[in-house]
């Protein structure tokens, strides 16, 4: 197993004894349904949490910095990430992919559109990251596409409520959320920081058991 830690800011009003991860993702400008979200790397953290400080003295805040984990199967690609080899990992950096996945990406998530959407005239083949990030609401039809519903953590620029700049973030959906395996709050370790699953992931895995089963149709076996 890989570990990666991610990072994200909670504003606070006053001070916690307890919080719940789900309701803890990095504040976007335009949030991401169906994923929790959190700075990712090195270099954008320490940018995040200036903004983070001058952004709560403007608005007379307090906030506080939570640290995750987030567990891998398979250890991260080392090189630059090409479209045969993403079913061989379940982290996908879009900081460190071939320039010719943009166009693949694209149309995984051109797929999962309808042809009337939009949004689909906001796709730009050459620069897959670009339109995300100025369009998060499209980072849950890629995430949804059969192509990456294996993904348990993915990397892509983003724009924040408290910063003017594009900060990297690590994007997990709610299908893996398991995958996180500690919260820790940095600035205070008294404060409990619970692991509950998001009460979306909670309702539609209730209502996937609750579900009649029915029995299946005899069929032929596909030939393989």
């Amino acid at each position: 197993m890989h570990r990666i830690e991610l990072s994200t800011i909670v504003f606070v009003e006053h001070r916690l004894k307890s919080l719940e991860l789900h309701e803890c993702s990095l504040p976007l400008a335009n949030p991401i349904q169906g994923a929790f979200a959190g700075i990712y790397g090195t270099r954008s953290k320490p940018e995040a949490f200036v903004a983070a400080r001058e952004h709560a003295d403007r608005n007379r805040m307090d906030y506080t910095v939570v640290d995750l984990v987030v567990e891998l199967e398979h250890k991260p690609n080392p090189t630059v990430m090409k479209t045969p080899e993403l079913s061989q990992y379940d982290f996908f950096s879009m900081l460190r992919m071939a320039s010719a996945m943009n166009r693949d990406v694209a149309e995984w998530i051109r797929a999962g559109l309808a042809p009337n959407d939009p949004r689909v005239a906001q796709i730009d083949d050459e620069q897959i990251a670009a339109t995300l990030a100025n369009e998060p609401s499209l980072f849950g039809v890629l995430a949804d596409s059969p192509a990456c519903r294996h993904l348990r953590l993915i990397a892509c620029p983003v724009l924040t409520e408290f910063s003017d700049h594009f900060l990297n973030a690590g994007i997990v959906p709610f299908r893996h959320w398991s995958a996180i395996k500690e919260a820790t709050c940095r600035f205070d370790p008294t404060v409990h920081v619970k692991l509950s699953p998001p009460p979306q992931l909670a309702s539609s895995t209730s209502a996937a058991s609750a579900s009649p089963s029915v029995a299946p149709r005899a069929s032929k076996p596909r030939s393989r």
